[in-house]
């Protein structure tokens, strides 16, 4: 069905143009009419038919765009009440991949017809810093004019764009160049309490503030470990983490004070500082009242917590929140990092009980996190059906799959929501489905993993070539879009990856050389074009949506994968030519790693080499 927006709309709602240029084929004259009134008392949204047109109710801009979202989905008739002041996502664009501002403005529009409002950059040093050339060197760092872009297409859609920094830890990418040397403490922490940090992070603050109409910023301070430790040591002497960090976190709020920004930071460094294990998530972890008295009043906390199945642990670490004098942001995660794929039973279970609980608990602010740890592989794609069950569960409550189905074709148009929750069973192998809480990465760890050595290879079950190998069949006979087609390559190549891991080694110990022609000849040489194709594809996903650079910490993964199989061509060239020959690769066991099969995940490192190289 075609739709026409009425004029006085338009004028209204500038983001209603951006969409219908990217949706021409459900927008024509002559067509229904959809009229947009704001003024709805009541935050959310209400869709009603009159005759042939339509007409949509609103609180804010978001609200109208996803009431026009449910229309293009064949909405005729609902209302929703949004239960959060804020519905947003958090995009991390420090893990070597920088989307590209079109991919962003395309995100936007998506996001837009599901009503998300909000969205934060998270970067650590990804922006182009005024006088400081090192800032992002090499990394495809923001220009101050492709910020403003972002963020003016974001405003024309309702979204405010928020940038998210570090300014203590997590900054290794900066503190690893020489110009920046006395800046350092300890490994990717800053050095507190000097002027030149102090100078640095003025800098930032205000580029930024130039930069963005949001007088909101996440200023970070998550995860600094070893503050305190390092250069600070040597010079200061010893001094409680808590009081170095308390010391930082007061003086870059009164920095935003100064320039009238509001900051917000990860909560985890007040938990961990009364946990004995300095876990973020210790039940028996106490916050002194010292502590919970410096927490500087502007500074706003956001409750991160990706792991949890059970809805009572999201309200009693909200209790703990507010027991520190704060209404905490929520913030859920799309499970896509360390990984190729979203992992759909793990976003769905945790965003499932803790926007059950955000909800109950009327939090008003909620932030789905998107982070690209270990190399940013993910297709970005393959979260927005995390994204959609988010704001699914912000506006409607318990979503209805049925509804969710039809929402995410109308957004994501040639594309089914059914085909990329399927392609989640890159890593929902068998061993692992219908288990809670389960944190693996199959499709990942397998493809890079050493074909010679094998020292994963006690984790690799026999039903894995099998479970791939239908997976790709499925996959490569939809007719969906390009992400499935990207995915549907993954799991051909760690189908025969997989048997080659198998097989290879214990068809040398049985002495079976029949085996080991057919995988030299047939195998091997399949795995070796499915990785050129995967290749291919995955080098074309990457020059859609982000930038070019980054793209070579995955081309050399690709280049040492494809060096590791020819070198196994070459072992079992050995093999047949002398089958009583000694290979002392494969004369040790493969151990298992863990004991747990919910626990599999490994990093890029891990798969590659069973050393630590320094």
């Amino acid at each position: 069905m075609t739709f026409q927006v009425a004029p006085q709309s338009s004028a209204i709602l500038p983001g209603l143009r951006h969409l219908q240029k990217a949706f021409p084929e459900r927008f024509a004259a002559n067509a229904p009419t959809v009229t947009f009134e704001p003024g709805r008392g009541v935050p959310g949204l209400s869709l009603t038919r009159e005759g042939k047109d339509f007409r949509i109710h609103y609180a804010r801009p978001c609200d109208a765009y996803r009431a026009l979202g449910l229309l293009l989905a064949g909405g005729e008739k609902l209302s929703q009440d949004r239960a959060h002041e804020s519905v947003g996502v958090m995009w991390d664009l420090s893990r070597n991949g920088v989307l590209r501002v079109e991919a962003w403005e395309a995100l936007l529009r998506k996001f837009a017809l599901l009503g998300i409002n909000s969205v934060q950059l998270y970067m650590e040093d990804v922006y182009e810093l005024p006088g400081s050339p090192f800032f992002g060197y090499g990394r495809g760092a923001y220009s101050a004019e492709e910020l403003r872009r972002i963020d003016d297409y974001g405003h024309e859609l309702g979204i405010e764009v928020i940038p998210c920094i570090q300014t203590l830890g997590h900054l290794g990418q900066i503190l690893q160049w020489p110009a920046y040397g006395k800046l350092l403490d300890y490994p990717g922490v800053l050095m507190v309490g000097e002027e030149a940090t102090r100078e640095l992070i003025g800098k930032m603050l205000d580029h930024l503030a130039s930069c963005f109409r949001s007088r909101t910023i996440h200023i970070g301070m998550d995860e600094a470990h070893g503050v305190g430790t390092g250069r600070y040591l040597t010079k200061n002497g010893w001094q409680r983490p808590f009081d170095i960090l308390t010391a930082h976190l007061e003086a870059v709020v009164a920095m935003c004070r100064e320039r009238n920004l509001r900051p917000v930071i990860w909560s985890d460094m007040f938990f961990r500082i009364g946990s004995v294990n300095h876990d973020y998530y210790d039940w028996d972890a106490i916050i002194p009242k010292e502590v919970i008295s410096r927490i500087p009043e502007e500074a706003d906390l956001v409750y991160w917590d990706y792991y949890h199945a059970d809805p009572a642990f999201y309200k009693e670490w909200i209790r703990r929140h507010r027991v520190m004098g704060k209404e905490p942001i929520f913030a859920p995660a799309a499970w896509n990092w360390g990984r190729f794929w979203a992992y759909a039973p793990r976003w769905r279970e945790s965003i499932h009980a803790g926007m059950k609980t955000a909800r109950e608990e009327k939090l008003a602010h909620t932030l789905l996190t998107v982070w690209g740890d270990d190399g940013d592989e993910f297709h970005p794609a393959s979260v927005l059906p995390a994204i959609q069950y988010f704001t699914e569960w912000a506006y409607a409550g318990e979503p209805d799959d049925r509804t969710l189905e039809r929402q995410f074709a109308a957004i994501a148009p040639g594309s089914r929501l059914s085909d990329y929750l399927l392609a989640s069973q890159l890593d929902e192998v068998p061993a692992v489905r219908g288990l809670r809480e389960c944190t693996v990465n199959y499709s990942k760890w397998i493809l890079w993993h050493d074909p010679v050595l094998g020292f994963l290879n006690a984790h690799i079950t026999p039903d894995l070539p099998a479970h791939y190998g239908k997976l790709a069949d499925v996959l490569e006979r939809s007719d969906t879009d390009e992400p499935i087609r990207f995915a549907a390559k993954i799991a051909r190549i760690v189908e025969l990856k997989a048997e080659l891991h198998l097989k290879a080694r214990a068809a040398w110990k049985a002495g079976d050389t029949e085996e080991l022609q057919r995988l030299r000849s047939k195998v091997l040489p399949r795995c070796l074009s499915a990785l050129r194709h995967l290749r291919e594809a995955h080098r074309a996903v990457w020059r859609e949506w982000r930038k070019p650079f980054g793209w070579e910490v995955i081309e050399l993964r690709y280049a040492g994968c494809a060096a590791r199989l020819e070198a196994l061509g070459e072992l079992l060239d050995e093999c047949l030519k002398n089958p009583d020959a000694a290979i002392p690769e494969w004369e040790p066991e493969p151990l298992p790693i863990h004991d747990q099969v919910s626990e599999v995940y490994f990093n890029y490192d891990r798969t590659t080499t069973p050393s630590i190289i320094k």
